[in-house]
């Protein structure tokens, strides 16, 4: 059981705890405790006749309209309902889970104003894997109320939530099950529990892994390339790592170690580029990575509600403040690039599956052809990889500067968070098929080639000629791939759930 001390407890670990394996929280009375201060705070300022947009007013462009203390108390139920817009298969499991532990720590905060009961709601449901059902598709909003919004309103009975065999159920009925009565939102807890940054760090989390996973295939797939090409070590000289930045001298590092062991004679004195620069393209792509994992872990500690609680505005009130906080532009902004880096590690793939085609790189059989001029060999799979290459780079242009205006005008920008992340995960589904196709015909190269590879390299040569017979004459290579792609899954994805692209 994983107690929360603080808010600064929930960070990167105890959310994929939390998201990723069912592990099991609670809150301490201590930090209860100051939650409760801050709703205080909250009723006093509003007693006193303050201003607050989303309960003394209207939401967008409704928020010159005052509304009356009935409408007060209907407003955050109303919330919930009006902005569960999206549509289309369900958010991954995981991603939904670290939705609610992100907006949980805002909450803990005591910024946001809302209960401790609130608080304690939401971690009951998390430890009774209550899982909300949350659309993928039509996420245009200011910040995550969409998202939130489908969310949260099961906490109230509505919408629907996953049971255990990932089936939609009613979020009433699931309720039922666990003997809980629907949560009763608030003055405010509506719109906190719409308004703030929780879909974009934890699908961010969940890219994030998915990510990674496809980097340490590219490196492998990569080394076998280098084996299959008889490709000269220059370039990944142990030497190279002592004077580069981290990224490169990682992959430098990772790739000797898949190499150990290898006797392969260089068929030529240099490699063609896609060769050589495999650790700056690779090492960039790392770097990224911990980039992007830095702007999550900053934007799980940040306070992303609006209107803010500020206890003391230096003067010695307490003030509610209406900000931006919920647009992060930094953490959009890094993951289109890692969506970009990610496309150049996969984008080199397919060049190296090019040079495999072609003897007078390898050495080998024109094509990698059994029995060249009777047999086309991979000539046709390289072709594939050309439509996954085009659509590899269509998903790599920013997509964040396709925003737009709604709520007339005073909505008038949009992060795209869950968009951006989305063509990130389009990303990674076609490199991963881009990539098995390179490892498809790295495989047949070693065949042809018999010599002693690479520890690393020998392995996983041994793995895939488990699942894959070597190619004696043509057949066809669709099938081949599909198997290289479900192994590719099992090996290199396996605590992701939703498949990849979701």
């Amino acid at each position: 059981m994983i107690t929360l001390k603080a808010s600064e407890d929930l960070n990167w670990e105890v959310i994929t705890a939390v998201a990723y394996e069912q592990a099991r929280f609670d809150i301490a009375p201590e930090l209860l405790a100051s939650v409760e201060r801050g709703r205080e705070i909250f009723n006093q300022l509003i007693e006193a006749g303050a201003p607050c947009y989303g309960v003394t007013t209207g939401l967008g462009k409704l928020s010159t309209t005052d509304l009356s203390t009935e409408a007060r108390d209907a407003i955050s139920r109303n919330i919930l309902l009006a902005r569960a817009a999206a549509f289309g298969e369900p958010l991954p499991r995981p991603v939904v889970r670290a939705m609610m532990m992100v907006r949980l720590a805002n909450f803990l905060s005591g910024q946001d104003g809302v209960s401790a009961e609130l608080c304690q709601f939401i971690a009951a449901r998390l430890n009774d894997d209550f899982d909300p059902f949350v659309p993928a598709l039509g996420h245009g909003f200011a910040a995550d109320g969409t998202p939130n919004a489908h969310c949260f309103q099961t906490l109230i009975g509505e919408g629907r939530v996953l049971d255990s065999d990932g089936e939609p159920v009613a979020a009433a009925a699931a309720l039922s099950a666990r003997r809980a009565a629907p949560y009763s939102p608030g003055s405010k807890e509506g719109l906190a529990l719409i308004n703030g940054i929780t879909a974009l760090p934890a699908y961010a989390i969940y890219a994030h892994r998915q990510v990674s996973a496809l980097q340490e295939f590219a490196t492998l797939v990569a080394a076998v390339s280098l084996e299959a090409l008889a490709a000269p070590k220059d370039a990944i000289h142990p030497a190279l790592a002592r004077s580069n930045e981290a990224g490169v001298a990682k992959v430098i590092e990772r790739l000797n170690q898949l190499l150990e062991g290898s006797r392969v004679t260089p068929y030529k004195l240099q490699a063609a580029i896609s060769l050589r620069i495999i650790p700056q393209v690779h090492g960039a792509h790392l770097d990224a990575l911990d980039q992007v994992r830095s702007g999550i872990e900053q934007t799980i500690r940040t306070f992303s509600g609006n209107p803010m609680l500020v206890e003391d505005d230096g003067e010695g009130q307490a003030r509610l403040l209406s900000v931006g906080s919920f647009h992060n532009q930094l953490l959009v902004n890094l993951i289109e690039y890692l969506a970009i880096a990610t496309s150049h590690v996969v984008c080199l793939s397919e060049r190296r599956l090019h040079r495999m085609m072609d003897e007078n790189q390898t050495g080998l059989n024109p094509q990698l052809a059994p029995r060249p001029g009777l047999d086309a060999g991979m000539v046709v799979a390289h072709k594939a990889c050309i439509d996954l290459v085009a659509r590899v780079r269509m998903a790599a242009q920013p997509l964040s500067l396709m925003t737009s205006e709604t709520s007339g005008g005073q909505e008038d920008y949009m992060s795209m968070a869950v968009p951006v992340i989305q063509r990130l995960l389009e990303i990674v589904r076609y490199g991963t098929a881009i990539l098995s196709y390179e490892a498809m015909a790295g495989c047949i190269a070693l065949d042809q080639r018999k010599a002693h590879y690479g520890q690393g390299v020998a392995r996983f040569h041994d793995l895939v000629r488990g699942h894959i017979a070597p190619l004696d004459q043509d057949r066809s290579p669709g099938r081949d791939l599909e198997v290289m792609h479900e192994l590719v899954l099992h090996e290199f994805f396996p605590d992701l759930t939703g498949g990849l692209g979701s």
